[in-house]
């Protein structure tokens, strides 16, 4: 017993020590809404509209939407009976539909085990009854002056039901406005910006070089107490000093919190160019990443197309991420909107090349083979690249793939190494 609980406190200790050894950065972020609302503030929610059975659920929608709208604390709600268009009584009208509402009832049989008489279990048939429930629902806020277009959104779902006794399900409108209230639990990120907390991660210093790593303590000790801008100038002059990537790296992502984003993008740009640190490629895609998602979601806004945003991202993250000359190749995996990644795909092929990494031909028979591989095989392990990346004759491949639809699209862009099959790059980007 003596043993095992030394052994234990020996293992708490070390945890305990390992714990107090990551160093972790509190940073709040703010996000842009997904709908450009941007000098609203007085908005008319005119009632859902739906017909027959769907009146009931349409009722229901205008109740949830209005009280979220109005918890946002941002918007004035004009009364709908009030409202006139093009009076200046209001800036911006948000309207909805409900396209559909099916309460589809069944039943089946299902083995049961139950005692008899005699106290002996046994199987029984029973009778199960089943209630399937779908909708699907579209909402828009166009603006009062001109009619135009802020935002709009379709969404659908299902929910189920068993119960040995059919007066025990539960009602097709209470199943409705339950699938509703599950999808519209972020709904206020649509319309109103929000902040999130995020907890970024300091690097370690490796060597055995003692006063290296002295110093990195101390400029640790300055993050912990919270004082960032010192820390930050510490780790620059240990980068330049030593050439230590961990301080290098943690240089710039105290940028985020100091001087946000762009300026973090640019120093772990330059570690990563000039140094070839995974680490910093692996956070500088990271990074890009979440500006291309910022700029996607505020292209409304600026009247940008969000496929150029996420070619330009996408672009300035592979670029990043990949070996200076390096040979790589670009496969089609789409099952959907082929011709669109073809486009998307061209562009950031110029991108590419324009940087100085040979690209395959995607003409080639070669590529149009491995493309035909990765759709028949469906989904396609990471080791799938190491013999699709020997047969091409490249050190990387890239795939594109488009998943979801309407308001739910996104791009998918999966970059592996083939030698090591380390991710190089990875994203996922609505479009």
């Amino acid at each position: 017993m003596k043993k095992l609980m030394s052994l234990l406190g020996t293992l708490f200790m070390a945890a305990a020590f390992f714990v107090s050894c990551s160093t972790f950065i509190p940073i709040a972020v703010n996000h842009p809404p997904k709908m450009d609302t941007n000098g609203i503030e007085r908005l008319v929610v005119m009632p859902f509209e739906g017909a027959g059975n769907r009146r009931r659920i349409a009722s229901s929608l205008t109740n949830i939407f209005r009280d979220k709208i109005n918890g946002t604390g941002k918007f004035k709600l004009v009364e709908p009976f009030a409202y006139k268009p093009n009076k200046g009584m209001a800036d911006a009208i948000f309207m909805g539909a409900v396209t559909d509402y099916t309460v589809r009832d069944s039943s089946h049989e299902e083995a049961r085990a139950r005692k008899n008489s005699d106290g002996k279990t046994v199987k029984v048939q029973a009778t199960v009854y089943d209630r399937k429930v779908s909708i699907e629902f579209t909402y828009r806020i166009i603006r009062d002056r001109d009619g135009t277009v802020i935002g709009e959104r379709t969404i659908s779902g299902t929910m189920t039901d068993s119960n040995d006794n059919w007066s025990d399900l539960q009602p097709g409108d209470s199943m409705a406005k339950r699938i509703a209230e599950g999808k519209l639990r972020d709904f206020n990120r649509e319309i109103v910006p929000w902040t999130s907390q995020e907890k970024l991660t300091l690097d370690k210093e490796t060597s055995k070089d003692k006063p290296l790593k002295a110093r990195m303590k101390e400029a640790n000790a300055l993050v912990k107490a919270g004082n960032l801008k010192a820390a930050q100038d510490a780790y620059a002059r240990i980068y330049a000093e030593t050439n230590s990537l961990a301080a290098g790296y943690n240089q710039a992502i105290l940028a985020q919190p100091l001087d946000g984003l762009d300026a973090a993008i640019s120093l772990m740009s330059a570690l990563a160019n000039v140094t070839g640190y995974p680490k910093a490629r692996a956070e500088l895609a990271r990074l890009i990443g979440f500006r291309s998602q910022n700029e996607a979601a505020a292209a409304n806004q600026t009247g940008a197309s969000a496929q150029d945003v996420v070619i330009k991202n996408a672009s300035a993250g592979l670029i990043a991420a990949l070996p200076a000359g390096s040979r790589v190749s670009l496969l089609n995996i789409s099952a959907s909107a082929r011709d669109r990644v073809d486009v998307i795909i061209r562009e950031i092929t110029a991108s590419l090349m324009a940087s100085g990494i040979i690209v395959l031909d995607r003409q080639s028979l070669e590529a149009i083979n491995a493309e035909k591989q990765y759709q028949a095989s469906g989904e396609v392990s990471d080791d799938s690249y190491v013999g699709i990346g020997h047969m091409l004759g490249v050190e990387t491949i890239i795939t594109f793939s488009i998943t979801g639809s309407g308001s739910q699209r996104k791009l998918a862009i999966n970059s592996v190494s083939v030698e090591t099959g380390a991710v190089l790059y990875n994203a996922l980007t609505e479009i």
